[in-house]
């Protein structure tokens, strides 16, 4: 009985984390370059001394990896000068106060200080890794296709465009930005789009249906480990009524 309740709320405690991961997909189903996670089980059978139990083995569910979906979402126009989106792979840089992060979160502004920043305010930066400058007074900004930024007509940047060997080794850090533990490579010949964005790779029918489902299995799961401790419990009982 203590197998079958084992078994139970390691599913449960599974499913708990699954129905966190898809919320938040759906949560940013329209966060420009948004990238969804999702869940993989890995299950095992546990062997138990058939002396001591009626069951030799017992099904468990442990150890639930989330990966990123990192897949292209679709490519909206804005109009807006500040609005960039790669087309292809790659990321853009910031420096936040914990470091360079990336993201595909193109949609950007001009601070105080001239700086081009993204929507949490951290620099956007370079090819070369510097801060990108805007001069307010120098009329609006143009990009080449591969993302040379002007003002008038003068080449002010360029905007960099990073590229990982292995996007398994990026992890989420908040903000819609990524931390990576190797270091990227600029891209040669990005292709950058101006005056659009990419939109979340979620698919919001599927994200809402995969919610559904995790909720009744969860339901399911907990139905079953309530009537594993009510059998158990009635066996303690009726053992003691015995003796």
């Amino acid at each position: 009985m203590e197998n079958a309740i084992t078994a139970g709320l390691s599913k449960q405690i599974v499913l708990a984390r699954a129905l966190e991961t898809t919320a938040n997909n759906v949560a940013n189903q329209t966060t420009s370059g948004f990238k969804a996670d999702h869940i993989a089980f890995r299950e095992y059978l546990a062997a138990i001394d058939a002396r001591t139990s009626g069951d030799p083995v017992v099904s468990l569910v442990v150890d639930p990896d989330t990966y990123t979906d990192f897949s292209a979402g679709g490519l909206e126009q804005s109009y807006r000068d500040l609005d960039f989106a790669i087309d292809g792979d790659g990321f853009f840089a910031v420096e936040t106060a914990s470091g360079v992060r990336y993201t595909r979160d193109g949609r950007f502004s001009v601070n105080a200080y001239g700086e081009l920043v993204n929507r949490s305010g951290a620099q956007v930066l370079d090819a070369g890794g510097s801060p990108v400058l805007i001069d307010p007074e120098a009329g609006p900004v143009l990009s080449t296709p591969d993302g040379k930024l002007q003002q008038n007509a003068t080449p002010i940047a360029q905007l960099g465009v990073y590229k990982f060997d292995d996007l398994r080794q990026l992890r989420k850090s908040g903000d819609n930005l990524f931390a990576a533990s190797d270091e990227p490579v600029a891209a040669v010949a990005p292709r950058v789009r101006q005056g659009f964005f990419e939109s979340s790779n979620v698919n919001p029918v599927a994200a809402m249906t995969d919610m559904i489902e995790v909720m009744r299995a969860y339901e399911q799961a907990a139905r079953l480990t309530e009537t594993a401790n009510d059998l158990e419990r009635q066996a303690i009982e009726t053992l003691g009524r015995t003796n």
